[in-house]
């Protein structure tokens, strides 16, 4: 990205969140501390609405997501060519400003997944290749691999089949002797 356009991000972001907390800010003075009876003066379905100041926890909630927003921004990368503060966003070429260190073209969820399937590759793709080379009678019998498949069931499967494997409605029993799909 451009210096121009990596300012012209950076200066629109920040200055669309300094314009929120300037609203939020100047809205709240002048109003009374403690609720009114005063109304507005108009009513809609015999509703009429109170002229009373936002209540504090929804201002400070509007506070604490500004807060977390600055936050995000200065840890990750988000504005323009920033690269944040968190290791492993580090430029490979400083003055490009195109290739991160550990390879990739620019930081993406898309690249974040992948480095965190590549782990999750080297810690289970052995167990998985050795019952990937097993017979299924062999696999079918086997202690481990039977744990195994029952918490994946658990936490995939029985949503929609049920715990018992019976079938929820318009999902097929697992357990009779019907071959659906597949």
């Amino acid at each position: 990205m451009s210096t121009f356009w990596s300012l012209y991000v950076a200066v629109l972001t920040l200055g669309t969140i300094i314009a929120m907390l300037w609203l939020l800010l100047s809205t709240r003075k002048g109003q009374p501390d403690e609720p009114t009876d005063e109304t507005v003066g108009h009513a809609f379905d015999g509703i009429e609405e109170y002229d009373n100041p936002l209540p504090r926890w929804w201002f400070y909630l509007f506070i604490a997501t500004i807060v977390f927003a600055l936050g995000y921004l200065v840890l990750y990368p988000g504005l323009g060519n920033w690269k944040g503060l968190l290791p492993g966003y580090d430029y490979r070429d400083k003055d490009s400003k195109v290739q991160f260190s550990d390879g990739q073209q620019g930081w993406s969820s898309v690249h974040e997944w992948e480095r965190e399937v590549a782990v999750a590759e080297a810690r289970y793709g052995p167990l998985f290749a050795k019952y990937a080379a097993m017979p299924v009678e062999e696999v079918a019998k086997d202690p481990q691999a039977l744990k195994i498949g029952a918490r994946l069931f658990a936490s995939n499967c029985s949503v929609c089949h049920g715990s018992d494997a019976k079938g929820a409605y318009g999902f097929p029993n697992l357990t009779d002797a019907d071959w659906r799909w597949g």
